[in-house]
């Protein structure tokens, strides 16, 4: 079966979109990709056989010269290639910074660009996709790039989301924000119903959208191999070895600071437990401070990803953390982390810190996985449960990985994902 991918950022095992496809696809028999991306870098993952790149600066590039391709196939696997290293025109500080204008730039390049290009249409004619797998975006460009390759291919498509791209269950004081939203949903929308149906990352998500949308949804989310016994720790560190990886960004980073705060009152005479945080997020100085201060808990930073199971493995204690105020809420109201499943094959007590209406706190709670703190007044004495209680350390490490036997085991989520691809395509 061959398979079109349609993304932002190339398909690498390196990046989050990349390794979640990789993890979902790896092991499914006689399954062929090809990656269409709109990102600068290079596909790396071994599923992915031709990828074809569509950038901002090769659409300027081409309407001063329509000569100049705005497309261009890239051989995978091979780095040597100018277009893979290539670096963008200008956006990438604004859309750091989250600036509107920057985004609302962005989107008119693409609007007048002629991505749409002879060099398009032959790379998809050339692989000649029985199928489109489409993760669903809150983008005009990717939106409109992808609702062209379904009517102009003919083949089924299956729709894939991860975030809230549509409802406007949303904070923001910027009517720019409320325009831009009330016109990307239109499309997000039109995505939908192209769809024959749709994955969601959890179950609050399926919940709402299949009501929204009167569609079939599925959860499918990243998943691993639990059919041996847990790797339980034998013996706990000294002092406990508390440990939080990923992304520290709006919201999460205060979640983490107040485990931080509730360290220093239980370390106050003797110090029985320390927080680690490996995270790549640029933070200020007020942030590093709240965080971390040299003896409670320690910001290491950035680590390569081929190390951080073993910086998992090693902790007696995982953090996961969403953020508490209104916007962030809202945010992650329907969002999953991938994280979450390494965590749960680990076998790892997990510390969640965050809103339960939440997705991921609303999953911990639901399946009793992890001892789970709601605001901050609670996160001392949810935190002294394992502290001071260590033998729950055990018994938690054990109900996460039960929790992820059950919910994201790869034999049961591969096979529905093969069963329902052959379904689609063999009507």
């Amino acid at each position: 079966m061959r398979i079109i991918v349609l993304s932002d950022s190339p398909w690498s095992d390196d990046n989050s979109f990349g390794n979640s496809f990789t993890n979902i696809f790896r092991g499914i028999p006689n399954l062929e990709f090809a990656n269409i991306y709109c990102r600068y870098g290079k596909v790396d993952s071994e599923l992915v056989s031709e990828s074809f790149q569509i950038t901002e600066k090769q659409l300027v590039k081409n309407l001063k010269n329509k000569s100049v391709p705005s497309g261009t196939v890239i051989p995978v696997h091979t780095g040597s290639n100018a277009a893979q290293t290539e670096k963008p025109i200008g956006f990438e500080v604004g859309q750091k910074k989250r600036w509107m204008l920057m985004f609302l730039a962005r989107d008119l390049i693409w609007k007048i660009g002629r991505w749409c290009s002879p060099e398009l249409k032959a790379f998809v004619d050339d692989f000649k996709p029985d199928l489109i797998f489409q993760p669903i975006y809150y983008s005009n460009y990717l939106t409109k790039i992808a609702l062209f390759l379904k009517k102009y291919t003919g083949v089924p498509m299956v729709g894939y989301i991860s975030d809230d791209c549509y409802t406007l269950r949303q904070f923001s004081l910027s009517p720019l924000y409320w325009i831009d939203r009330l016109h990307k949903r239109r499309k997000v929308k039109k995505v939908f119903e192209s769809c024959e149906f749709v994955y969601v990352i959890s179950e609050i998500q399926r919940k709402e959208y299949e009501q929204i949308f009167s569609k079939k949804c599925k959860v499918l989310t990243k998943c691993a191999d639990f059919s041996q016994p847990p790797e339980l720790k034998e013996k706990l560190n000294e002092p406990l070895k508390i440990v939080y990886t990923g992304n520290l960004g709006p919201g999460r980073w205060q979640s983490v600071s107040y485990i931080a705060k509730a360290l220093k009152s239980i370390n106050r005479e003797t110090v029985k437990a320390q927080m680690y945080l490996y995270s790549a997020t640029p933070l200020t100085e007020k942030q590093k401070a709240a965080l971390a201060d040299g003896k409670n808990s320690f910001l290491i930073g950035a680590v390569p990803s081929s190390e951080i199971e073993a910086i998992q493995k090693d902790a007696d204690i995982l953090v996961h953390a969403e953020g508490m105020n209104l916007k962030s809420r809202l945010q992650v109201h329907q969002s999953f982390s991938t994280k979450i499943v390494d965590y749960l094959k680990n076998a790892r007590a997990v510390f969640a810190v965050g809103p339960s209406d939440a997705a991921s706190i609303d999953y911990f709670i639901n399946n009793a996985s992890a001892i789970t703190a709601t605001n901050e007044a609670e996160v001392e004495e949810k935190l002294r449960c394992y502290i001071d209680k260590p033998e729950n350390i055990k018994l938690y490490a054990e109900k996460a990985y039960e929790c992820g036997k059950k919910n994201h085991s790869s034999k049961i989520m591969k096979k529905m994902v093969n069963d329902d691809l052959k379904e689609i395509v063999g009507r």
